[in-house]
């Protein structure tokens, strides 16, 4: 799940993408690690085979989580110099875009499941654009509508093809 928060004036938007649920589970795995190891600590006798597996491999999934899906989203409309800016900063380091408002031709929502959709801006040269680095869930679409209404575009839905791959 990931917060979704929009503010701003009618010339300058910003929208902020905070995926809550990865780094809520990264605060669990770190404290199941701390346990682990004060449990080592305060038994005063060497560490097992099992119990080194046990935290490499918690730590590996929470690395893993937060290189996947952890990634913090911030994309900036500003009307008053016409610029579309979208922003992500991730564990890998940051990856900034910008391209003018006039080159914005409409807002795809692509609909993965009922609640789980993934925001594109779709440029003229028929290039599109995400506006987070993965796929939201929310149960309403204010924030769709907030986006779209800054954009000055109205939000065309597709509906994503299910994979079993």
């Amino acid at each position: 799940m990931t917060w979704q928060l929009v503010q701003g004036s009618p010339d300058l938007v910003t929208v902020r993408f905070i995926p809550w649920l990865t780094w809520s589970f990264a605060a669990l795995v770190i404290y199941g690690v701390t346990t682990i190891v004060q449990s080592i600590i305060t038994r005063g006798q060497g560490i097992t085979t099992g119990e080194i597996v046990t935290l490499v491999l918690l730590f590996g999934m929470m690395i893993f989580t937060l290189i996947t899906g952890g990634q913090f989203g911030l994309c900036r409309i500003d009307r008053r110099h016409g610029l579309l800016s979208v922003t992500s900063y991730g564990l890998l380091g940051r990856s900034y875009q910008e391209r003018p408002l006039a080159d914005v031709k409409g807002l795809e929502v692509r609909l993965l499941r009922r609640a789980q959709y993934r925001l594109l801006v779709a440029l003229r040269s028929g290039e599109r654009l995400p506006l987070a680095p993965f796929y939201l869930v929310s149960f309403n679409d204010r924030s769709i509508r907030s986006i779209a209404k800054a954009l000055g575009v109205e939000p065309e839905l597709i509906q994503e093809k299910r994979s079993f791959r």
